[in-house]
């Protein structure tokens, strides 16, 4: 073989060695080994042996929960959306048409020794990035079963909040059927309460595990901050005897805190209409002042007829308690300005109440409205 032989047969094994994989299309660096964990393995031996040493990631594609989409490219967004430190997570559509993304990857950070993790995280590889200058070793695709046991024992660990919170993540988005059975083991033995909180509330978006859900509500023995994020999982949930149960669960917990939360799982739940209406039960036959400031609060939100009626009639009823009055007065002030600035006007003329005439009129003053500068001209001019 010639000299020139050689050299071309090198440089097309480094370029070989070096080619990034066809679907993202960036200058990763392929790794060869017989599943994830040899490949990880591997993976870290290359990145020890780099001159100099520095952080590198281990990357791999996964079969992705449909539905879903991260960091997705630029549009009208509406929706739910989670950001998770440099990923952000959306349900939703966008211009009118469905978002997902199918085309992730699982990143991990790693230290120079291999050993040490820095970071979790999923990105969507149809878009470019920097990767924070460090090398990527690219892993190819993972099995569901080896891809979530490699997370699962991250999210184990103790290590930082993000890491493990980011696995967990990274667990939720698989599209498994195990999915479900590993977030329940966290929420069950974890230590780390973000990863609890984390896995319940992918729980709620998978649409399957309401009565587990519920039974964290009800558990008295259990951390607060878990048995809110249940009920705000059960209030996300696409599952239709969710409202169902949250009502049901409204009428059983004793906590006080638990129960209020329970009042904006309610009132996100897709289930809207019967939402609506007994967030509008709430508003006018709770004695607790709090309780009925929040049902107020949460259908100042919603759009019709109905919703301002109870906030209406809650002002102009005049046994009613008058610091539930200037929590609605407040709520209307919020609502779209042609339905608040002529009502504000209304109660600044006519409610029996000074307190609550002073709340309208503060709030007029704050909509920068005409009609509300056109009264207050009124009113000084007298």
């Amino acid at each position: 073989m010639s000299f020139v032989s050689v050299v071309l047969a090198l440089a097309l094994s480094v370029c070989s060695f070096f080619e990034p994989a066809q679907q993202q299309g960036q200058s990763f660096i392929n790794v060869e080994g017989a599943d994830l964990r040899s490949k990880l393995e591997a993976a870290a031996q290359m990145g020890r042996a780099r001159s100099p040493q520095t952080r590198f990631w281990a990357a791999y594609s996964f079969d992705v929960r449909p539905g879903v989409a991260v960091d997705p490219d630029g549009g009208e967004f509406r929706g739910s959306m989670t950001s998770y430190g440099d990923m952000t997570v959306f349900f939703g559509k966008s211009n009118g048409v469905a978002v997902e993304t199918r085309n992730l990857g699982v990143f991990v950070l790693y230290e120079p020794d291999g050993k040490g993790v820095v970071r979790v995280e999923v990105y969507n590889l149809d878009r470019k990035r920097e990767y924070s200058g460090f090398p990527v070793y690219w892993l190819g695709r993972g099995g569901n079963e080896e891809s979530l046991n490699f997370l699962r024992g991250l999210a184990e660990t103790n290590l930082g909040d993000r890491v493990v919170e980011n696995a967990t993540v990274a667990i939720a988005l698989h599209d498994d059927p195990r999915v479900g059975e590993v977030l329940k083991s966290l929420v069950r033995n974890s230590k780390n309460q973000e990863v609890r909180r984390t896995a319940v509330h992918w729980l709620g978006v998978t649409g399957a595990e309401t009565s587990f859900l519920a039974d964290l509500v009800r558990n008295e023995n259990e951390d607060g901050e878990v048995r809110r994020a249940a009920g705000h999982a059960l209030g996300v949930s696409s599952d239709p005897a969710s409202l169902a149960t949250l009502i049901s669960l409204y009428g059983s917990v004793a906590d006080q805190e638990v129960r209020r939360a329970l009042i904006h799982s309610i009132s996100i739940n897709a289930n809207q209409e019967p939402a609506i209406d007994f967030l509008i039960k709430l508003a006018k036959t709770e004695r607790d002042g709090e309780t009925r400031n929040q049902a107020l609060f949460w259908l100042g939100h919603k759009a019709g007829e109905k919703a301002l009626g109870v906030l209406k009639d809650t002002v102009e009823r005049e046994d009613d308690d008058t610091e539930v009055q200037k929590h609605a007065v407040f709520v209307i002030s919020r609502r779209p300005a042609d339905e608040a600035v002529p009502l504000l006007i209304k109660i600044a003329r006519t409610h029996a109440k000074p307190e609550v005439r002073k709340q309208a009129i503060f709030w007029l003053g704050r909509t920068g409205d005409p009609r509300a500068l056109a009264f207050f001209e009124e009113i000084l001019g007298k």
